[in-house]
This record gives structure tokens, C-alpha cells and sequence, in this order.
């Protein structure tokens, strides 16, 4: 039975807007997780359409099979969606990968393309496999054992580039010597440190949707970026430097990229309330009939006119971020909300008539206490009295290029027994959902981690487990080396306080 056919076509078939090229070079655009979570990407498609506008190549699609167990059991190849050719047979294997969880995903998705996911025993006849996306832009390193290529950065400043090297090279080494040294560029087998990142020109932007289609997480949205970076100065958060410096786009810009036919628009940015044309260009296309979905709204900046239009494009749940428990967290993390500004939020979205409202926030910081999660109880109780609440609670995972680099993880168990309280005292005042203190720790590990990270998630990619990665990280040696560092409210992010007792103390271990 042909996988292509019988799962891949109905999803093609479904597509509007879908490329189709036949050129010299191919290119494998993969994402290492299912199609509907792939096609919500917005850099992915935008990589997609950028290799086929290219001379002389030729860009589809491949995605991780929802039970990769059961598609390998059928001994097909992995094909690409919009031939079905085999995904491995192309000049270059591109990954897009947006989440640290996914480093597994990108050796399986290797695997069942037959490729050899280890850079060392690929050559010359093998494609060039080059990994983008914001994990690569996050932390490069557990990535080097498998990579021939890391794009670093901005991916419209990158395909160019590499499309020329594909059209000029005969030989791997060849194409590397085209490519090195431009901004963005990490080559493994040369390079020991990630280089200056790739920053798009404002001539590249904005960046749009090339594919609408019902199956993606995103159903039937047209996706367009208001505005790459970020002005504002949070310490944990990763757009300012991962994105290069704010770039608003213009307002028609925006516009003039949307079909007449689309219906749904989501607007993309870090900090779309402070984006200068949110509400121009959420009236034209309310007014227009299209429905309006957005990233990210600021509670200090949201008022009942910004409301008001996200509600007549058919918003139900208006959703901020408080990303700490407390005021006190807040300020250290320099995020600029106050409780205030929370609760204001709550009485427009009451006000007019919105269903609830739907907050996002860390646990695990730093300085954080039984005090803060104290005040995040009681805060909640008395959102919930002016509108119905949802807690969306997160583990915080310290990142690479932020000042939170060095900070201790808070532990398992500490993350736990926060949340096991926090699920007790608010039970019958709120609805909530939290990540898995667990993975949290994985992703915390992937995040700050080296090649030996890489080699331990190779040694259990088919077979991943909580206990699986302990183990294997055991084995190649690995070891927390910030779990003594101990910040303090008074300090700023990166400056800590010495302590004696280890952090296994507090639940590092799992």
C-alpha cells in the first residue's frame, strides 16, 4: 500500500498554493515532526517558496509520518509530498526545526529518509543536509554531529547563497568553500564557534504564507510577519537577539500580501501590540469579512479599541502573558506588566464580551518561592472573579544569548510540587494546563548542551524515553555545570550568588 497515496495525496490535494518544479537540483525541505505542526511554520514556508524561485532548483516538502514504527514497518521510503519521489534522493536534505524536543525528530526523520544521520560516515554521494530554524539560531551544538551545514539566523539571507554554491559546486568540499565564511554559515567540519548570525534585509520582508490549507494546526490561515525582532527588553526571551533588530513592516506592505481569496489571517510578531499598525490593519480586514488570529498581545498595551477588532475577527479567548507568578519576578525579568495590567485586560475582555481570558507564565525562576506561587493563587482568584481564566504554565527553561544563559534549572521535583499546589488551590477557580516538568528538564539540557547532547539523543532516537535520556547522558559524560549558580532577586540575570549545597537538593535530579 503506498503511503504517498493513500496518507500524503489527500493532504496535497487539500493545499492551496503548492509549488511544483522540476529543475537540475532538487531540494528536501524537511520538518522533523508531523505535517499539520510543519505547516503552521511560517519560516518554513517562506524557505520553500525562496529555493523554488531559484535558477535551476526545485523545493519539496517531507515530514515526519505521524507513527513513524508503523511507516517504517511498510519498508517504503520516506516521499516528498508534492511528487512522492524519495525525500532522500536530492542534492540537498534541508531541516527546518523549531523545538529543542525535536532533536530526535531530525535523526528519525534521517533515518527513514535512508540517510546516515551521522555527518562522519556521509560522502560525497550522499545530499548535503543542512539544519535551520530557531533551534539552530537557539543552540547549534547538539546539532554538529549530524549537520553539514547550520543556518544561523535568517534563512532569506541564506538560500540565495547556498543555491549558488549547489549550482557552482562538484564536490562537498567545493561547496563549502563557496559558502564559508558568510554570515550565518556554521560548517561543523571546519568551524569550532557559531558565526555572525544572518540578518534579512528589510527588502526581504515582510515574510508571507505560500500554502493555505484545513490540515494545518492552523487551519485555513494565511500567516504574514508585522514585524521581525522585538523593541521590548525581557531577559528570558530570545526574539531580540535571535531575530536581529525590530523591523516593522509597512502597513500596506502587509495587505498587498494577502490573496483575495483568503479568509483567515494571522498576524506574526513578537510583540504585536506594540506593532504600530495592528489596528489599521485589523479593521481593513475585518471589515473585509477575514477572520483574525494574532501571536502575541501585550497586557499593558491592550485597550478596548485593540479588543474590539480582534473580537469582530472572530477571536473568543483573549490571550496574554504574565510569564512569572509574581510582580516582583515580573520586574527582574524586566517584562514590564504589572498586575494592574492584567486585570485590566480581564475587564475588557469581560466588557466586550469575550469568553474568557487565558494567561501564560513561567514557574522555576531563579529567585522564585513559595511566596510567589502564593501570589499567583490569590492573583488568579481574583481574575477568575471578573472573567472566566485559563493558566497556561510552563517550566522555565533557561536559554543560550540570553542573560538567563547560566541560571540553574529548578528541578524536577521543585517544578512538580509547584505545580501539584498550584493544580490544588485553583482547581474549581481556573482551568489549567502545564508542560511536563520532565521534558522541560530535556529541553533545558538540549538548550545549553554540546555535540555529546547530539550523540547521547543519537544513541535513544528510537526509543526515547525520560529514562532513556538519563542513561544516555550518563554515558557520553554529561553533567549540569550551572546547577550551583544561585540567582537572587537583587542581583540582575546573569550574576549569582555563591551556595554550598547542591542543587540536586532541590530536585535536580529525576
Amino acid at each position: 500500500m503506498s503511503y504517498w497515496r493513500n496518507q500524503i495525496k489527500p493532504l496535497l490535494d487539500a493545499e492551496t498554493g503548492t509549488l511544483f518544479k522540476q529543475a537540475p537540483i532538487r531540494v528536501t525541505l524537511a520538518f522533523p515532526n508531523r505535517y499539520s505542526v510543519g505547516m503552521a511554520s511560517l519560516g518554513y514556508q517562506v524557505i520553500y517558496r525562496m529555493f523554488n524561485q531559484e535558477e535551476g532548483v526545485a523545493c519539496e516538502r517531507a515530514f515526519l509520518p505521524d507513527d513513524v514504527d508503523a511507516f517504517e514497518r511498510t519498508s517504503q521510503a520516506l516521499p516528498t509530498v508534492e511528487s512522492g519521489r524519495d525525500a532522500g534522493d536530492c542534492e540537498l536534505f534541508a531541516l527546518s526545526v523549531s523545538f529543542e524536543l525535536d532533536l530526535t525528530n531530525i535523526i528519525r526523520t534521517l533515518d527513514v529518509a535512508g540517510m546516515h544521520p551521522l555527518r562522519a560516515e556521509r560522502d560525497d554521494n550522499d545530499p548535503i543536509v543542512m539544519i535551520g530554524g530557531p533551534f539552530t539560531s537557539s543552540n547549534p551544538y547538539p546539532l554538529t554531529p549530524f549537520a553539514d551545514i547550520i543556518v544561523i539566523g535568517d534563512g532569506e539571507q541564506i538560500v540565495p547563497v547556498v543555491s549558488e554554491a549547489l549550482r557552482e559546486s562538484q564536490t562537498r568540499e567545493d561547496f563549502y568553500d563557496l559558502i564559508d565564511g558568510m554570515p550565518g554559515i556554521f560548517l561543523p567540519a571546519r568551524h569550532v564557534h557559531e558565526p555572525t548570525w544572518a540578518t534579512a534585509p528589510k527588502e526581504l520582508l515582510p515574510a508571507y504564507s505560500q500554502i493555505v490549507t484545513p490540515n494545518s494546526e492552523l487551519s485555513n490561515m494565511f500567516l504574514v510577519e508585522a514585524q521581525r525582532g522585538c523593541p521590548r527588553p525581557c531577559t528570558f526571551c530570545l526574539a531580540r537577539t535571535m531575530y536581529g533588530p525590530n523591523r516593522n513592516n509597512q502597513a500596506q506592505e502587509l495587505l498587498d500580501t494577502i490573496p483575495d481569496w483568503v479568509e483567515k489571517v494571522g498576524l506574526v510578531g513578537a510583540a504585536l501590540s506594540d506593532f504600530p499598525h495592528t489596528k489599521y490593519v485589523g479593521r481593513v480586514l475585518t471589515d473585509r469579512g477575514i477572520k483574525l488570529g494574532v501571536s502575541s498581545i501585550r497586557a499593558d498595551t491592550v485597550d478596548a479599541e485593540l479588543a474590539e477588532i480582534l473580537k469582530a475577527g472572530g477571536l473568543r479567548t483573549f490571550t496574554v502573558a504574565s510569564d512569572a507568578p509574581s510582580e516582583r519576578l515580573r520586574r527582574w525579568l524586566k517584562k514590564g506588566i504589572t498586575t494592574e495590567d492584567l486585570i485590566k485586560t480581564a475587564q475588557i475582555s469581560r466588557d466586550l464580551g469575550f469568553s474568557g481570558i487565558k494567561v501564560y507564565m513561567m514557574i522555576g525562576l531563579g529567585p522564585e518561592n513559595d511566596d510567589d506561587i502564593t501570589e499567583l493563587i490569590e492573583f488568579t482568584k481574583d481574575l477568575a472573579k471578573v472573567n472566566r481564566v485559563a493558566l497556561g504554565i510552563s517550566p522555565f527553561v533557561p536559554k543560550r544569548h540570553t542573560p538567563h544563559f547560566a541560571d540553574p534549572f529548578a528541578g524536577v521535583q521543585t517544578i512538580e510540587k509547584r505545580l501539584k499546589r498550584i493544580q490544588k488551590e485553583l482547581r474549581t477557580t481556573a482551568e489549567l494546563r502545564n508542560v511536563s516538568a520532565k521534558w522541560a528538564w530535556v529541553e533545558s539540557v538540549i538548550a545549553r548542551g554540546g555535540p555529546e547532547v547530539g550523540m547521547a539523543a543519537y544513541s535513544i532516537y528510537r526509543q526515547e524515553s525520560i529514562g532513556a535520556w538519563k542513561k544516555a547522558l550518563d554515558e557520553v559524560g554529561w553533567r549540569d555545570e550551572f546547577e550551583a549558580n544561585t540567582p537572587a532577586i537583587g542581583l540582575p540575570p546573569g550574576q549569582y550568588e555563591p551556595r554550598e549545597v547542591s542543587a540536586h537538593a532541590q530536585g535536580l535530579a529525576v
